[in-house]
């Protein structure tokens, strides 16, 4: 049986097989399928392996089928361009014959210029902000998913301050960590980042419907959600293995299909990356007398 993964830098070291092709390993999470985030953040590692002199600074991942769990993912890099200021590849990571998502990675060469950003959140710090599995207790703990996941160290501030006018309900504060360190190489902070920004969004998809935002055993009963994409865009350096605080917001949704943003500050209350994603929800049936979910 594969393992869950205890840190996500051994999730990042990809085997390269060829020029341009490199495979991964995946993180034993017991899912149904591949966990999101791992796809994003190893199609990160493999198209950065390929770029000199630029940082990666925008992704935009289309999901097209789920991955199988305990089985290597082979990452295919096509190099679209390379100028002076962006590099652009397209990565498709596959299981043999099947294409699980492609990603469009652009990285940017550091450049004076226009710069600006948004206010940081009123939040609690996260030493004061209960932990995921506290605030899970209330609706029976987490599932098997959760108790494998140690990759990322999660707290809740579910009750952040003011109102967001582009949001169908209050927003939730996440903050969230590497629980490893992850060494000083930026690009693998970009995917750690990656990985953890596919974390809780599905919960903020739902809360203008009355779900409680780490409630994680009510989700998974109520609704079946599948991620469809996911855009993400840095800003500066940050650090994957220091606290961050994700500000989710969910603007819309409709047919089924959910919109949710995450705006991402680290502890100085710098902006340094945005996160948008669009999630398909299916109605779960009411269990019959006697079951449990």
């Amino acid at each position: 049986m594969t393992q869950a993964t205890t840190g996500l830098a051994e999730l990042f070291v990809l085997d390269r097989t060829e020029d341009d092709v490199w495979t991964g390993r995946t993180d034993g999470l017991r899912l149904p399928q591949l966990f999101g985030g791992q796809l994003v953040g190893q199609s990160i590692i493999a198209a950065g392996s390929s770029v000199e002199g630029k940082t990666v600074h925008s992704t935009h991942t289309t999901f097209l089928r789920g991955g199988l769990p305990g089985q290597p993912v082979t990452f295919a890099v096509e190099r679209l361009r390379d100028g002076r200021t962006i590099s652009t590849r397209e990565v498709s990571a596959r299981q043999g014959d099947r294409l699980l998502c492609r990603t469009i990675v652009s990285h940017a060469a550091d450049s004076p210029g226009l710069a600006h950003s948004r206010p940081a959140p009123s939040t609690p710090r996260p030493e004061d902000c209960p932990t995921l599995a506290e605030v899970a207790e209330a609706d029976g703990g987490l599932g098997e998913f959760w108790a494998d996941f140690a990759a990322i160290e999660v707290r809740l501030a579910p009750d952040v301050p003011g109102t967001v006018p582009h949001s169908a309900s209050p927003r939730n504060g996440v903050w969230m960590r590497s629980t490893h360190a992850l060494g000083d190489d930026p690009l693998v902070h970009r995917a750690a980042l990656a990985y953890a920004s596919d974390l809780m969004l599905m919960s903020t998809a739902v809360t203008p419907h009355g779900h409680i935002s780490g409630h994680e055993r009510s989700l998974a009963s109520r609704w079946d959600a599948v991620s469809l994409d996911h855009t993400m865009w840095f800003r500066g350096d940050t650090r994957a293995d220091e606290w961050l605080l994700f500000e989710h917001t969910t603007p819309m949704a409709g047919s089924g299909r959910a919109l949710i943003e995450a705006a991402v500050f680290d502890l100085h209350g710098d902006s340094v990356c945005h996160v948008v994603q669009e999630a398909l929800f299916r109605d779960l049936p009411d269990p019959t007398p006697g079951e449990t979910s």
